[in-house]
């Protein structure tokens, strides 16, 4: 496959994420750019394979191996194949440097991806709508490259595959637990027994399946909980506290503001029908 699209660009430079290139080449260049490339770049392999070089260290790149570029990172790739097919996007705006930072891709690496399945159709997807040139073809695109950072990041966070499912069942019966008995008062060696672990390995294992510890998990589940009664029943604050597993309710609500940035009476009052 060889198709790109390098598009004009008009008011979606206001937005904050915008696409300045994609395209798929089976034959990909020897490129050396020792002075970078002005936008940032996520170049993935999907046949064949090549060689990326960044800061003296070369790198194989073969299907499924992907590596991020920042703008104007001195960098050099090229093929080590007569087939080497790269799909890449091109992309800028204000805040794309927050997000990438947040995705934990502020510097410029070379990463695995297990499964191309989703960013393909995200991929095609994108390449499609460019190519279409009509006006607002560039906003959609945004959106859509978005959604493509997101996903990027979700399945090299799943990068080890079949073992991160097997992580993900074995927590599986500690979340079940939580989400029944999240009303009651928990301790994490209650937690750990279900599934024969020490408290540590849980929640080391925890973190890498969610990114959470045990407890944050249960804490956002009650304060889940009571958003739902605080916009349903007539419950005071103080009986929505202990309905959710707080005994006191002062710590109650410094906990739901600090999820929600609002009191558990201003949430209230936000979402209050009219007349009720």
């Amino acid at each position: 496959m060889t198709d790109y699209c390098y598009p004009v660009l008009g008011d979606e430079v206001a937005l904050p994420f915008f696409i300045t290139g994609i395209g798929a080449r089976d034959q990909e260049f020897h490129f050396i750019r020792e002075a970078g490339y002005p936008n940032h770049q996520i170049i993935y392999c999907v046949r064949g394979s090549g060689k990326v070089i960044l800061d003296d260290q070369t790198y194989d790149i073969k299907e499924g191996d992907a590596f991020y570029l920042p703008p104007k990172y001195p960098h050099e790739y090229y093929p080590t194949e007569d087939i080497w097919e790269t799909h890449w996007i091109t992309f800028d705006g204000r805040d794309v440097v927050n997000l990438m930072g947040h995705l934990k891709m502020d510097t410029a690496r070379v990463f695995h991806i297990t499964d191309l399945t989703s960013l393909e159709a995200l991929f095609k997807k994108i390449l499609y709508q460019m190519k279409t040139n009509y006006y607002y073809c560039g906003h959609q695109s945004s959106a859509n490259l978005y959604q493509f950072l997101i996903e990027l990041h979700r399945v090299v966070n799943l990068r080890n595959g079949s073992q991160d499912s097997a992580k993900l069942n074995q927590v599986k019966p500690v979340i079940d637990y939580i989400d029944k008995n999240f009303r009651n008062e928990l301790t994490l060696v209650e937690l750990a027994e279900l599934i024969d672990l020490s408290p540590q390995y849980l929640c080391r294992l925890f973190k890498e399946c969610y990114n959470l510890r045990p407890f944050e998990y249960l804490a956002r589940k009650r304060i889940q909980q009571a958003k739902l009664m605080l916009m349903e029943n007539d419950k005071n604050i103080n009986e929505i506290a202990t309905a959710v597993g707080y005994n006191d309710c002062s710590y109650f609500c410094s906990v739901f503001k600090k999820h929600e940035m609002l009191s558990p009476a201003e949430f209230r009052s936000l979402h209050k029908k009219a007349g009720s």
